[in-house]
């Protein structure tokens, strides 16, 4: 099947792409209707998800009727302001984690801070808000249209074919933690800070759950694990609110990373050897997925796929002086993509489908 040829009206589409550092999701939710989760940038350093709609023949103005950060690390953020400026009929969501004035206040510090980085989650966040704030002439800073929490829904459709878009994370406990670690993030005022860092461990991330009548869909975020029942992984599987449906299909949380992977993911959200897909993260001293995630997730899976693989191409010959400074100030190097994999997944909408989809692979994408 070409890249280019649209899913059919009852069809439904993952298509996850990631360049070895950054993600983001497309989701077509029938009817010509579509989702994006994410942000990342192509070779051009465009929002690969314009790119890609725009290549199918997708009206973004009019299409793409909902928007989600799953959460506001860098690299699932990038390009997402453009994104929703072009889309312009789309909702916007991200996690109710940031439902608080001190997350706010960290906006609004992105806009006036002395930033070395100026790709920092907040300012893309500040920027989105910029444009909520013209679309809607409030002429006051404007929050998103959703703020996703478990049990919320975010989109649905009873028409043929029925949809609907769930959120099974961030739990009520991680909005309540929220508010007490955003506050230690305020960059101070006339200090120049590299960029404003993100809560970690990682457990204000959304994930999603599409629904639908043929097939269902698991979108992981960057979720980890939790420290317990009432926090990441382990709030999801203890919530009472959330659905009690098993997905074919998973896109796996923080690049199948060991801290995001707990049995009860695989034994009561996701149907036995499901399909997963992942992107790498390719940057660090410790790159993901590892040889060990990838035994765990093929043990777990019936077809497992990955956006790239690292390139393999030599450094560039740099002159002396620049290689010196580079091994001072960098503890680890490695060739990167230059264009983001794209892994695809389509399948019928219908129930009872005769077929339980197929998977695509394009620009590097690779089977594990």
């Amino acid at each position: 099947m070409s890249k280019t040829h649209p899913p059919r009206s009852d069809e439904l589409e993952l298509s996850l792409f990631g360049p070895g550092i950054g993600e983001c999701v497309v989701v077509h939710l029938g009817a010509g209707r579509w989702m994006v989760v994410d942000s990342c940038l192509d070779e051009q350093a465009q929002p690969v998800a314009l790119a890609y709609l725009d290549a199918l023949g997708v009206d973004v103005a009019s299409q793409v009727e909902l928007i989600v950060v799953s959460h506001w690390h860098d690299d699932h953020i990038r390009g997402i302001a453009r994104l929703v400026r072009t889309a312009s009929s789309a909702r916007f969501a991200c996690s109710a984690a940031l439902r608080c004035e001190e997350f706010m206040a960290l906006v609004v510090a992105a806009r006036h801070a002395m930033l070395i980085e100026q790709s920092s989650g907040t300012s893309e966040l500040a920027e989105v808000f910029d444009i909520l704030e013209h679309r809607n002439g409030s002429g006051r800073t404007n929050g998103p249209d959703h703020w996703a929490l478990e049990g919320t829904r975010l989109y649905t459709r009873a028409s043929p074919p029925a949809v609907d878009v769930h959120v099974l994370s961030p739990s009520s406990q991680t909005v309540t933690d929220a508010k007490q670690q955003l506050t230690k993030l305020m960059p101070k005022s006339g200090v120049p800070t590299r960029r404003i860092p993100s809560i970690e461990p990682n457990e204000t991330s959304v994930v999603i759950l599409v629904q639908t009548a043929g097939v269902h869909l698991l979108l992981g975020g960057d979720l980890e694990r939790g420290a317990d029942q009432r926090r990441g992984w382990k709030g999801v599987l203890w919530s009472p609110l959330r659905p009690q449906l098993r997905s074919t299909t998973y896109k796996v949380a923080h690049h199948g990373s060991d801290d995001a992977d707990i049995d009860g993911i695989w034994t009561d959200l996701l149907v036995d050897r499901p399909n997963a897909l992942l992107t790498p993260y390719l940057r660090g001293a410790r790159p993901r997925p590892s040889e060990d995630d990838v035994a765990r997730i093929l043990r777990r899976t019936l077809e497992a796929c990955c956006t790239v693989r690292s390139s393999g191409r030599p450094d560039p010959r740099r002159p002396a002086a620049v290689e010196r400074v580079l091994r001072q100030t960098m503890r680890t190097r490695r060739p990167m993509p230059r264009t983001p994999g794209h892994v695809r997944f389509r399948a019928s909408m219908a129930p009872n489908p005769s077929s339980a989809g197929a998977i695509e692979m394009f620009d590097g994408a690779y089977a594990l």
